[in-house]
Formats: C-alpha cells, sequence, structure tokens
C-alpha cells in the first residue's frame, strides 16, 4: 500500500516541473507580442486620456441657465483623422427647457481649450434629439457635439492615418 502511494508521488513531480516548464515558455515566447502591442498602443492611450482631460473640462463647464442638466449618460469620445491630422469629437446629452439656439449660442462662447494648446479650431454643434417634443413634456433633450483639431504630434495613433 505504501509502496504505491510513493510510486505516484513520484510520477506526480516531474509531471509538475513539466507543466511548469511548458508556462514558463510561454510567458517568454508571449514577452515581445505583448511589449510590442504596448508599444503600438501607447500612442492610442495618450490620446483617449488627454481626450477624456477636454471632455471633462466640457462636462464641467456651467449649463446654460434654466431647469437645464447633462443627461447621466456618459459622453461620446471620439479620435480620428487623416494623414496624420487628428481631429477630435466629443458627444454629450443636455436635458433642458431652453431653445436649441440658446444652447447653442452658449457652448460657442465657452473657452474649452483654455490653457491647452492641443486642441485648435473648436467647431460646436447642437441638435434636437428626434421624438422629445418640448411643448408635449416640458423639456427637450439637445445632443451637443464639440469638434476640434488635435494640434499636437499624432505620436502614430493609428486613428489619425
Amino acid at each position: 500500500m505504501s509502496v504505491a502511494s510513493q510510486d505516484d508521488s513520484a510520477q506526480q513531480a516531474p509531471r509538475k516541473r513539466t507543466r511548469r516548464r511548458w508556462i514558463f515558455y510561454a510567458l517568454v515566447a508571449l514577452t515581445p507580442f505583448a511589449l510590442l502591442y504596448a508599444l503600438l498602443m501607447a500612442p492610442v492611450w495618450i490620446h483617449d486620456y488627454q481626450l477624456t482631460g477636454l471632455a471633462d473640462r466640457i462636462l464641467r463647464h456651467p449649463t446654460p441657465p434654466g431647469g437645464t442638466g447633462v443627461s447621466s449618460y456618459e459622453p461620446q469620445q471620439m479620435v480620428s483623422g487623416d494623414s496624420g491630422d487628428c481631429w477630435v469629437s466629443v458627444r454629450f446629452d443636455l436635458v433642458t427647457d431652453r431653445p436649441a439656439e440658446e444652447v447653442l449660442k452658449h457652448y460657442e462662447a465657452a473657452e474649452f481649450a483654455k490653457g491647452d494648446e492641443r486642441y485648435t479650431d473648436f467647431s460646436v454643434n447642437a441638435w434636437v434629439h428626434y421624438g422629445s417634443d418640448q411643448a408635449e413634456y416640458g423639456y427637450q433633450t439637445i445632443i451637443i457635439e464639440v469638434d476640434a483639431t488635435y494640434q499636437g504630434d499624432s505620436g502614430w495613433d493609428f486613428r489619425c492615418f
């Protein structure tokens, strides 16, 4: 009885060592690919971080007077481009009882990039969400979209090419 249990433990030890070696070799083989991935994605992560900062500044801007508030949905952010030029876009919903023209003028007068030279050529668009009838509900949902040009080095962000 004791002889059989010694044989089982003697066979399990080499199996464990073989499995550990296989895992070690797999990790060594995958490390260059993980580093290459991190190297290629670093510009994307940097632009996303900077765009999140811009979106936070836009959302911290005071809303127009009256019964106005930013909707509970997170803002949508997008980076696109052509030939190394980057364009960024931030879109969010605003629930308000104010007319769309007044809200548009309010956000066009805002200085979102104050102290940040990375973004220029801001344009603000606003439109009323379909089915959001102010006469029926007393408020409406307005979609605000802020577009800008990223002036910094694109840093090999593949979305800008």
